[in-house]
C-alpha cells in the first residue's frame, strides 16, 4: 500500500516537472526553464513542510484548513461509489434526501457563516473529490497539483506584468515569489492556490491577449476568483474596469483622477445597491463579516488576536477606517507581537518587505515614470482588497495569510519603473540568451 502510493508520488512529481520543463507556457519568460523547475518544486517542499506543522504540531485534523477540506473530499468520493447519482447532485449543487447522508458526515460542506454567492468550502471540497480520482488517495499528490495550479498562476502573472517592462527589473520577481507568507499560503492543500490561478488567468488575459480570446481568459479567471473568494473579484472589477476604459490614457494626474472617478462610481453603486436590491447590503455583509471574524477568534481564543475597530453599516465608518486596515495589513506584525515562531518570521518578512519597498524606490526612474495605466490597476486592485482583509480580520495570523495571494500583485507595482545603476554580470546566468 505504501509503495503503491510513493509509485504514484513520484509519477506525479515527474510529470508536473516534465510539463514545466517542456511547455514554456508553465515558464518565467524572462527565466531559464529551471527557474520555474526550482521554485515548483520549493513550493512542494513547502507544501510538505505544512503537512508536518499541522499534524504533528497543530495537531487539530479535523478544523485546520490543511486536513479538513480533504478529509471532506473523502468522503464526497466515497459517495461516487456508494451512489454516483447522489455524488453528481453533489457536484452540481443539486442536493435532496439522497445526499444528505453524505453531507451529514462532511463537517465543512456548510458554513456557520455564509453570505456568499458561492460557498468557497464545496469549491475546494468538490475539486479534491476530484483530484482523488487521479491520486488514489494519495495526500501529497494533493499538494502536488495545488503547487503546480499557483505556480501556473505566478506564472502568468508575472509574465503579463513584466512583459510591459524591457529591462532586467523581472529579477523583483524571485524575491517576491519566494517571500516565506507566499511560498507557505500558496503551497497547501487550501483555496489559495486555486485563487492564484484565476488571478493569473485573469491578469494575463486582460494584459496580454485581445479580442474575444482575452475575454474568454478574463471570464474564465473571475470564475475561479469567485469560486475560491469572491470579495476578490469585487476589488478586483473596479479597477479592470479603469484599466480596460482607460488602457491609452497619460499623466499622472489625469489617469488618478479617472480612476478616482471609476473607483467613486462603483463605491456609491456598492453603498446604496440595497435600495435597489433589498437583498443585496455589501455593508451590511462586511459588517457582519467583521463581527462573525470577532467571535471566532473569541471562540477560539486566537493567541494573535489584535483589537480592530467596529464599524458600521455606512459609507462613513467604512471608509475612515481603511488607513489603519491597510497598515496593518501590510505593516502587521510588528517584531514585538511575534508570540512563536510563525509570527516573528512575519514581523521578519515585514522589514524584508519594507526595505524591498525603500529599494525599489530609490531604483525608480523618477524621470521618466512609465506604464501608469498598469500600475494603478496593481495598486487600486491589491489595496482594496487589503483594506477589506484588514477591516475584518483581528488575527495577526489570518492576516498574514490573507494578504499573501495579493502581496506580489502589490509589490510589482514598484518594480515597473526600475532601472538598473549599474549592470550585474553574476546574475546573467538566471536570464534566457
Amino acid at each position: 500500500m505504501v509503495l503503491g502510493k510513493v509509485i504514484i508520488l513520484l509519477f506525479y512529481f515527474c510529470l508536473f516537472n516534465f510539463v514545466i520543463y517542456r511547455f514554456p507556457i508553465f515558464q518565467l519568460n524572462r527565466f531559464k526553464p529551471w527557474i520555474s523547475i526550482a521554485l515548483f518544486n520549493l513550493k512542494f517542499l513547502t507544501g510538505i513542510f505544512i503537512w508536518l506543522i499541522y499534524t504533528f504540531y497543530y495537531t487539530d485534523v479535523q478544523n485546520n484548513d490543511i486536513h479538513k477540506f480533504y478529509n471532506d473530499a473523502l468522503i464526497l468520493r466515497q459517495s461516487a461509489s456508494e451512489d454516483p447519482g447522489a455524488f453528481a447532485k453533489l457536484m452540481i449543487g443539486r442536493e435532496d434526501e439522497t445526499t444528505s447522508k453524505f453531507t451529514a458526515q462532511m463537517k465543512n460542506w456548510e458554513r456557520n457563516f455564509d453570505e456568499a454567492p458561492v460557498n468557497e468550502n464545496k469549491t475546494i471540497i468538490r475539486l479534491n473529490a476530484l483530484l482523488l480520482f487521479l491520486s488514489f488517495k494519495t495526500y501529497f499528490v494533493h499538494i502536488l497539483f495545488m503547487c503546480f495550479f499557483s505556480l501556473f498562476g505566478w506564472v502568468l502573472l508575472t509574465n503579463a506584468v513584466f512583459d510591459f517592462v524591457n529591462t532586467k527589473a523581472v529579477l523583483l520577481a524571485l524575491p517576491v515569489l519566494l517571500l516565506p507568507s507566499v511560498l507557505f499560503w500558496t503551497s497547501g492543500i487550501m483555496k489559495e492556490p486555486l485563487l492564484v490561478l484565476g488571478l493569473g488567468i485573469f491578469v494575463y488575459g486582460m494584459l496580454r491577449l485581445r479580442g474575444w480570446k482575452s475575454c474568454g481568459w478574463m471570464i474564465a479567471g473571475g470564475l475561479l476568483i469567485l469560486s475560491a473568494k469572491f470579495y476578490v473579484l469585487i476589488c478586483l472589477l473596479p479597477a479592470a474596469v479603469s484599466f480596460l476604459i482607460y488602457r491609452q490614457a497619460n499623466g499622472l494626474v489625469p489617469l488618478a483622477i479617472k480612476y478616482a472617478i471609476v473607483c467613486g462610481v462603483f463605491l456609491l453603486i456598492v453603498f446604496n445597491i440595497q435600495h435597489v436590491a433589498p437583498g443585496i447590503h455589501p455593508s451590511q455583509m462586511l459588517v457582519n463579516k467583521q463581527r462573525n471574524s470577532i467571535q471566532e477568534a473569541l471562540y477560539f481564543n486566537a493567541g494573535s488576536r489584535i483589537e480592530i475597530p467596529a464599524i458600521a453599516a455606512n459609507a462613513t465608518s467604512i471608509l475612515k477606517n481603511i488607513p489603519q486596515a491597510i497598515w496593518n495589513c501590510l505593516m502587521r506584525p510588528y517584531p514585538w507581537e511575534g508570540k512563536n515562531m510563525m509570527m516573528l518570521a512575519s514581523a521578519i518578512e515585514n522589514i524584508f518587505i519594507l526595505f524591498l519597498l525603500l529599494a525599489c524606490l530609490w531604483l525608480t526612474n523618477w524621470s521618466d515614470i512609465r506604464h501608469l495605466h498598469l500600475l494603478f490597476f496593481l495598486l487600486a486592485f491589491s489595496l482594496s482588497y487589503f483594506a477589506v482583509i484588514g477591516i475584518c480580520t483581528p488575527v495577526l495570523g489570518n492576516l498574514v495569510r490573507y494578504k499573501a495571494p495579493l502581496l506580489p500583485v502589490f509589490l510589482f507595482t514598484f518594480g515597473l519603473n526600475l532601472r538598473w545603476r549599474k549592470e550585474f554580470p553574476a546574475l546573467e546566468f538566471l536570464f534566457r540568451k
